[in-house]
């Protein structure tokens, strides 16, 4: 899948699922980082590489499992908080590290996103980083027009969906 079309869809899930545009932005921003940090750490061998490492699940896993359980813990505080009808912002310690962990929470949903989409693209790692086995049929073509087809309707479909379910009251 290509990067673009990995953060529109990475996108359109988060938003569906939880309606809310920060965290769908995170993830979209994930999205892309498996496939940069290849580019970025082995150049123009990047292909060499490509789907092994930096696709390997388990540590995207544990780490978002991980931040998941220290913002059960911590909640995530509101942005803008009021005291006596005053608007103000939250600052110390526990109100950063909750803050950041929100942001990397969301932004390792957008980087395993992009691994399950990968899924539907060719052979990925699943036991070990350096043997890539095909998990699914191959349904789409990278870069292929059904690819940008099937983006852009999951991100319109998220849209129109939350539209009808803030229309009808039932969006949380």
């Amino acid at each position: 899948m290509l990067g673009a079309s990995h953060a529109i869809m990475s996108f359109a899930l988060v938003y569906g699922a939880t309606g809310r545009v920060i965290p769908a932005s995170v993830a979209s921003a994930g999205a892309i980082f498996p496939d940069s940090i290849e580019r970025i750490v082995c150049g123009r061998r990047w292909m060499k590489y490509h789907r092994k490492w930096s696709h390997w699940f388990p540590p995207y896993l544990a780490l978002a499992w991980l931040t998941g359980k220290y913002l059960e813990a911590n909640p995530f505080p509101g942005l803008i908080e009021s005291i006596g009808g005053d608007l103000y912002v939250p600052v110390g310690p526990k109100s950063i590290t909750a803050t950041a962990a929100f942001f990397l929470f969301w932004w390792l949903v957008g980087c395993l996103l992009h691994l399950a989409e990968d899924a539907f693209f060719g052979p990925m790692p699943l036991l070990v980083p350096w043997k890539r086995q095909r998990l699914f049929l191959q349904v789409f073509k990278t870069g292929g027009l059904a690819e940008r087809v099937m983006a852009r309707a999951a991100l319109a479909a998220a849209v129109v969906l939350r539209y009808v379910d803030a229309a009808a009251g039932i969006v949380v």
